[in-house]
């Protein structure tokens, strides 16, 4: 299975669309946005990708009541909408959430196989014994070129991918 996993977006709609299109031509089957979508008219972006979406909380996202409330009828593909997320996705277990430090936290007690994190606006992807630690990048290019990953579960392969 092909895991997208990107966060940051920032109210940042054409690097979303870019990013969510580029995961449905990868294939991706399950999509982790980690934090800082931030206005509730995002999700009309990820409304287009196919199958399941975990939607993490971060700290710029300033109306998740309004969110919250929108899922069922405008993006009813997300399975989880909350500040920290676990999920068990074939025989993985994973964790998602926005901050980094929880991030490490968890994968340093190895009961995931991959934890993701976003917030620090930068690339990261680490091995915390069999734990993958990735951080995706972000989709507004604060401190980098706008990035994305895809994981594959098989294999354990991160690729990162760039959009303009």
């Amino acid at each position: 299975m092909i895991l997208a996993v990107m966060g940051d977006s920032h109210d940042h709609r054409r690097p979303l669309v870019a990013a969510v299109k580029r995961a449905m031509d990868e294939g991706a089957q399950a999509l982790f946005h980690l934090g800082d979508l931030v206005s509730p008219f995002m999700l009309d972006i990820l409304k287009d990708f196919p199958s399941r979406i975990y939607l993490v909380i971060g700290n710029n996202d300033g109306d998740p009541l309004t969110v919250s409330r929108m899922i069922p009828q405008e993006c009813p593909q997300i399975r989880e909408y909350a500040r920290s997320i676990t999920v068990d996705i074939e025989d993985l277990r994973v964790a998602a959430f926005h901050y980094p430090t929880f991030a490490r936290s968890i994968a340093a007690c190895g009961d995931f196989q991959i934890v993701l994190y976003g917030h620090t606006h930068k690339f990261s992807e680490r091995r915390i014994g069999d734990t993958l630690l990735l951080n995706p990048g972000d989709l507004m290019g604060l401190h980098e070129e706008m990035s994305f990953c895809l994981i594959d579960t098989e294999t354990m392969e991160v690729r990162r991918l760039f959009v303009s």
